[in-house]
C-alpha cells in the first residue's frame, strides 16, 4: 500500500470561510466507487491536483462552534490519495448499483469520519488495483457538509474532464452559500409547514434513531428492481394518459406503489397513501440557488393523499403535484427557513432527525438524472461501472443501469434504463411483490393501470 497527499496545484482557498447553512449540516459521507479497465495513477493524481485548485472547498476543513454555527476554511490542504494492489480478487464482482451490504465496498473506500474533526481532510481518494483482472477500483469519499449529489457529481465531472485534458463544463462551482437565518434574525417556524416535516420534529438523540433503523433492517431484506428504457416508457405512457407534465420517475414511483396496493397489501389500512420525494432546487431562482451551487440544495417534499391508492395515473399526478408545489419560490423560501431553524436545534442538542419509515408512506431518492457512470467514465465510455452503498425500508433509491460487459468482452449499456433499491418486509410481503412484478414484466405492464 502506498499513501501520499496530492497538493492543489495552485492554492486558491486563501483562508476564505464558507458558512454553512442549517440545511448543510447533514452528517457522513458521500462513499463511491468507480470501476475502470484501466486508470493512469500519476495521471489521475495531476487531474486531482488540478481540481482541487478548481474547488478549494474540498481541499479545506470544518469548524464547529456551540455545536450550531458550521463553516469550512478554504485552507488549502492536501487530499489523502491511497494506492493498492489486490491479489486476491479474481475480478470485481457483477453488483447492483446499490450494495446493501457495506462492507462489501468498505475496503475501497478511505471513509471521511461521519464528525471530521478540524483536522480531517473532507475528500479523501483510494485506487485499488485488482491484478488478476487488471481492473482499477477509485473510491471516493465525499463529506456531505460539502454538498449533495449533484454537487458530487459535479466535481467528480470534472475531475473527469481534466484527467482526458478536457475543459470542465459551465458553470463552474459556486461556494458561497445562502444563508437563510440571518444574525440576530428573529424568525419562528412556520406552523404551517410542519405536517410535512414529521421526521424533523420526531428527532431523537442518534443512537435511538439508528436503533431503530436496525430494527427495521432486521425483518427486511434487500431488494433491486430492473428496468429496460423501453419498460420506463411504456409505464409513463400508462401513467401520463397524455398529461405531458408526467415524468419517468413520477411513473416508476407510482408503479411501484400501485403494485404494492394493489397485489401485496390485504387491507387498505396498509395501502402506500403518500411519498416523501427529495427534490433538487437549483435554477428554481438563482436568489435561492443557481446552477452550479455546491451545497446541499435538496428539499423533501410530502404529497398530498392519493385519491385512488390503486390507480397509476392518480399516484403519478398526485406525486408530480407535490414536486410543482415545491418549486414553488415562495412556498421553498419559506420551507428553508423553517428547517434551517430545525437542522441547527436538531444538531445543538444533540440529536438526529428520524430516518426510521412511516406508516403508509414511502420516499424516493433519485438520481435518475445524474449520469455517474458517464458523467465519470475518464474517457472510458459505458466501461466504467459505478455504485454505492446502503438501502432502507421503503425508500426507493434510483439509480441509471451500469453498462454489461458480454461473453465477447464487449461493453454495452441501456441508456435511459434504471435501477431501484430499498428494502422489503420480508417472506410473504416479498414474494407477493416479486409474483406481482414477474407477472407484469412477461405482460409488458398491459393490465398495468
Amino acid at each position: 500500500m502506498m499513501s501520499s497527499l496530492v497538493y492543489p496545484d495552485c492554492p486558491t482557498g486563501n483562508g476564505r470561510q464558507i458558512t454553512l447553512a442549517g440545511v448543510d449540516m447533514v452528517l457522513g459521507a458521500i462513499d463511491n466507487v468507480f470501476v475502470y479497465p484501466f486508470l493512469d495513477i500519476n495521471q489521475l493524481k495531476h487531474a486531482i491536483s488540478r481540481t482541487i485548485s478548481r474547488w478549494p472547498i474540498v481541499a479545506g476543513r470544518l469548524h464547529i462552534t456551540d455545536n450550531e454555527h458550521y463553516l469550512i476554511e478554504l485552507s488549502d490542504n492536501p487530499i489523502p490519495f491511497t494506492y493498492i494492489e489486490n491479489e486476491e480478487l479474481e475480478r470485481w464482482p457483477i453488483l447492483p448499483v446499490v450494495v446493501d451490504d457495506q462492507t462489501i465496498l468498505q475496503p475501497f473506500v478511505d471513509s471521511v469520519p461521519s464528525e471530521p474533526t478540524q483536522d480531517d481532510p473532507l475528500v479523501r481518494f483510494k485506487v485499488t488495483c485488482l491484478i488478476r483482472s487488471s481492473e482499477y477500483v477509485l473510491g471516493v469519499s465525499f463529506y456531505h457538509m460539502i454538498g449533495d449529489a449533484d454537487s458530487n457529481i459535479h466535481f467528480l465531472n470534472d475531475l473527469s474532464c481534466l484527467y482526458q485534458n478536457l475543459e470542465p463544463l459551465s458553470p463552474g462551482p459556486i461556494f458561497e452559500r445562502h444563508l437563510w437565518i440571518k444574525k440576530d434574525a428573529n424568525l419562528t417556524v412556520d406552523c404551517c409547514l410542519m405536517p410535512l416535516l414529521k421526521q424533523l420534529q420526531d428527532a431523537r438523540k442518534r443512537d435511538i434513531v439508528i436503533s431503530d433503523v436496525l430494527q427495521e433492517s432486521a425483518t427486511t431484506d434487500p431488494f433491486h428492481m430492473s428496468f429496460s428504457s423501453k419498460q420506463l416508457t411504456k409505464l409513463r405512457s400508462l401513467a401520463a394518459q397524455s398529461s405531458e407534465d408526467i415524468t419517468i420517475q413520477d411513473a416508476l414511483t407510482a408503479y411501484i406503489i400501485v403494485t404494492f396496493n394493489k397485489h401485496v397489501f390485504i387491507s387498505d389500512k396498509e395501502y402506500i397513501r403518500r411519498t416523501n420525494t427529495l427534490i433538487n432546487y437549483r435554477g428554481i431562482s438563482d436568489t435561492l440557488a443557481p446552477h452550479g451551487q455546491v451545497d446541499n440544495s435538496i428539499m423533501f417534499m410530502l404529497s398530498d393523499d392519493f385519491a385512488d391508492p390503486l390507480s397509476l395515473s392518480n399516484v403519478a399526478k398526485t406525486i408530480r403535484a407535490s414536486v410543482e408545489k415545491a418549486r414553488n419560490e415562495n412556498f421553498l423560501s419559506r420551507w428553508l427557513v423553517t428547517v434551517d431553524l430545525l437542522m441547527r436545534k436538531i444538531h445543538k442538542e444533540d440529536q438526529a432527525w428520524n430516518f426510521a419509515s412511516y406508516a403508509n408512506e414511502v420516499w424516493t431518492n433519485s438520481n435518475l438524472k445524474y449520469d455517474w457512470a458517464s458523467k465519470v467514465d475518464f474517457g472510458m465510455t459505458d466501461q466504467c461501472r459505478f455504485h454505492t452503498a446502503g438501502s432502507m425500508k421503503f425508500k426507493f433509491r434510483v439509480f441509471q443501469l451500469n453498462p454489461v460487459q458480454g461473453a465477447d468482452g464487449s461493453w454495452t449499456r441501456d441508456h435511459g434504463g434504471a435501477e431501484v433499491s430499498f428494502r422489503i418486509p420480508k417472506n410473504d410481503i416479498k414474494n407477493k411483490f416479486i409474483v406481482a412484478w414477474n407477472n407484469d414484466v412477461k405482460e409488458n405492464f398491459k393490465n398495468v393501470e
